[in-house]
């Protein structure tokens, strides 16, 4: 049950702080000012606080405004707004390291500005930033285990309650450090194999 609930939680995060990250790193490479502005601060706010203290705002500050939060959705939510940061981050380099020529081959082709950006400029941008991306999916996973502490069930929180009933924490912490590393070797591997298939040279 734990380890479902930290799988399903890393991936729901993926997912949701990756678009977020996108939106964020194109408000940041908007021709708008204040789209601009709104970016940066976005980023600057995010990567200027500890997790914790975003998650438990989340958790414990918003009931006291009258919106009730429930552990697993503000895990999902919280982690998704922290990671959206360094995914913003990773995809605006992707975006700043592609050359003017690629805008202009596509401007010549007849594209428009969205189609632009929406076939060329974007999948090429993910393309550089995918071994940056990867890293941040690794750090999420790890960061998965903060969710106990808002009561979430998943593998650190099993491991607590399970330490608890039978007093062997150096067992179960070991085993759970094992099975976290285990975990990420096997993403890291699996993602350096993608990236041998879709990496491109500018």
């Amino acid at each position: 049950m734990g380890a479902l609930n930290t799988l399903l939680i890393a991936v729901l995060t993926l997912i949701f702080g990756f678009f977020l990250g996108l939106i964020v790193a194109l408000m940041r490479r908007s021709r708008f000012a204040v789209l601009r502005i709104i970016g940066t601060f976005w980023v600057d706010f995010l990567r200027n606080t500890p997790f914790l203290v975003q998650l438990y705002f989340l958790f414990y500050g918003l009931p006291t405004l009258g919106i009730n939060t429930n552990p697993m959705v503000t895990a999902i939510i919280g982690l998704s707004i922290n990671t959206s940061a360094p995914n913003c981050e990773a995809i605006r380099s992707g975006l700043l390291a592609i050359k003017k020529d690629y805008y202009q081959c596509a401007a010549a082709l007849g594209l428009s500005q969205f189609q632009v950006f929406r076939l060329v400029i974007i999948p090429v941008a993910l393309r550089l930033s995918f071994r940056t991306l990867t890293n941040n999916f690794v750090n999420l996973v790890l960061t998965t285990s903060a969710a106990f502490t808002i009561t979430v069930n998943e593998l650190m929180g099993i491991s607590r309650t399970i330490t608890a009933r039978t007093s062997r924490p150096f067992e179960m912490y070991l085993f759970i450090m094992v099975a976290y590393c285990v975990f990420t070797f096997l993403l890291s591997f699996i993602a350096k194999a993608i990236n041998k298939r879709i990496e491109i040279v500018l």
